[in-house]
């Protein structure tokens, strides 16, 4: 009887799988650092959706807030969705936002007739509130603007508030205090390149802190 001579077994196999294992670890490794997106949501009705359930998903601060432009303030306790962002007004003049990063920027046609809703929250002494663009979208130098849409001032609780970016709305093309009535194709030229959407912090003249969460534009 002859011997039976051993064939080693191949260790493709296991090369595939150290070369499969480098792979998906390189991807991991490589992949960007996005904090301006959200995890999925299952609703095809949602355009954008901003809930800072980890982070502060790259909204700033603009105005008079926290040294001016810079990253919003995050809390992962308390909020509507379990984080939210913040500020805390300098009183050295002026009106502070939150400003949405490049995910709300370019494009955004689509908006037109959707519902933009929100939560805000205000800690102050709610006795000097006052009037001012409560919302802004730019295209360059030209914006329509939102001017008190807020039926009421937020509270210290967290206060939700739904509007149409429509004409239906009431949004002015210009200024607060020197717009005209914004027309479709007015409001239509301003969505085609957003670059800048805002939403006011700030109500009161005067310390306060204002914070924000589930920011929400959606065709429902």
């Amino acid at each position: 009887m002859k011997n039976q001579i051993k064939t080693p077994q191949s260790n493709k196999p296991f090369i595939y799988f150290i070369l499969s294992t480098l792979f998906l670890f390189t991807i991991a490794s490589c992949s960007s650092d996005d904090d301006t997106t959200e995890p999925p949501v299952n609703n095809d009705n949602i355009i954008n959706i901003s809930q800072f359930q980890t982070d502060a998903q790259g909204w700033r601060i603009t105005g008079d807030a926290q040294g001016g432009y810079v990253e919003a303030s995050y809390s992962p306790d308390g909020g509507v969705n379990d984080g939210y962002i913040y500020a805390d007004d300098d009183v050295a003049g002026g009106v502070w936002y939150f400003t949405a990063p490049d995910l709300y920027h370019g494009n955004k046609s689509v908006y037109y007739n959707a519902t933009l809703s929100f939560s805000l929250f205000q800690t102050s002494a709610m006795d000097n509130q006052f009037e001012n663009a409560d919302i802004i979208f730019r295209n360059g130098s030209d914006q329509i603007t939102y001017v008190h849409a807020l039926t009421d001032y937020p509270t210290s609780e967290w206060t939700d508030y739904s509007l149409k970016i429509s004409t239906e709305s009431g949004w002015l093309k210009g200024d607060f205090d020197s717009g005209t009535p914004a027309t479709e194709a007015e409001i239509k030229a301003i969505l085609s390149n957003v670059t800048e959407f805002s939403i006011r912090g700030e109500f009161q003249s005067g310390p306060d802190t204002g914070g924000m969460d589930n920011i929400k534009i959606s065709l429902e």
